[in-house]
């Protein structure tokens, strides 16, 4: 009786799910979308994305690009900034993306440093009205500079300004996907908008199963994960049935400070090359591994592709 005991207290620990962390994050807010959105339509963006993040307690944080507040006339929007009003209201935090989405790697660090600084005028007095200040700063393009002077003198400069960089283990190609969910959806073609999202959260899934096992192999355990998505049409449709599918692998969804307190993220990073690339590969760069490590990264199916162009 006891070994049959021992086996089913075996069979139901291997049956349980692992338990994951992982926080989610938006890029270009307060929306972003590759074909025109009425004022109702970034509205109802964004109420049924914040509505997503609610159902699923996702303690969501938001990078903002500020001219993404401007009208076409170059003055601020106040339907844009409600917005960004309702991401606090829902109690959800937001970050700095520059003013202007820069790329860092083309652009002085002067100037980089005050598209910043022109990138925090409307966020910080939203979250200032609010007993806060803004925190993280992501990146453009997940561009961290072509030298270590020029990466870390930016980061004394965030530094100095409060802000902490908010590093990404799950990079993606949400944007390809979202721009050809944008486009069938333009035309009015719904059987396309659904097999375009359909295709999108098999493809994410295959995505967080490859950095699983890249958190393995690179730094022997799976960390608590920080996923990159972005503020579009397309996550709006599909974040319910993602964030399922995350629960679904065990995961349960957390704050940026809670994920970058695991020690992985106080790993050495002199990583200056040429592309925007997580931190797990950065880290494992900077310690050497071979290029074999990095392999296996899933691609966006070519027909997806072709529907965004």
């Amino acid at each position: 009786m006891t070994s049959l005991v021992a086996v089913a207290v075996l069979l139901a620990a291997l049956q349980a799910p692992v338990r994951r962390e992982v926080a989610v994050t938006f890029d270009d807010l307060p929306v972003v979308s590759s074909e025109p959105l009425s004022l109702a339509g970034r509205d109802s963006l964004t109420v049924r994305l914040l509505g997503a993040l609610t159902r699923h307690h996702v303690p969501a944080i938001g990078f903002v690009n500020e001219n993404r507040l401007m009208d076409a006339s170059g003055h601020l929007d106040s339907a844009m900034v409600r917005l960004l009003e309702r991401w606090l209201d829902g109690g959800f935090e937001l970050g700095n993306h520059t003013y202007s989405h820069p790329n860092l790697h083309e652009t002085s660090l002067v100037a980089y440093e005050g598209d910043i600084i022109r990138g925090e005028t409307v966020t910080r007095r939203l979250l200032g009205a609010r007993g806060k200040t803004p925190r993280y700063f992501r990146h453009p393009f997940l561009h961290t500079g072509r030298s270590l002077e020029v990466r870390d003198s930016l980061v004394a400069f965030l530094t100095a300004h409060g802000y902490r960089v908010a590093p990404v283990t799950i990079d993606n190609s949400d944007y390809v996907f979202a721009r050809a969910f944008d486009r069938a959806h333009a035309r009015g073609d719904a059987v396309a908008t659904t097999r375009v999202a359909a295709s999108y959260l098999e493809y994410i899934d295959a995505v967080v199963s490859f950095y699983e096992r890249q958190s393995v192999a690179i730094l022997g355990r799976e960390i608590p994960q920080v996923l990159l998505l972005h503020a579009s049409p397309l996550n709006a449709e599909a974040f319910d049935r993602l964030a399922t599918r995350l629960e679904e692998r065990g995961y349960t969804m957390v704050s940026l400070d809670r994920a970058l307190a695991d020690s992985a993220y106080q790993s050495a990073d002199r990583y200056t090359g040429p592309a925007g690339i997580t931190w797990l590969h950065r880290w494992a760069i900077t310690r050497g591994m071979p290029g074999s490590v990095f392999r296996g990264e899933p691609d966006v199916p070519a027909w997806v592709i072709k529907a965004a162009q």
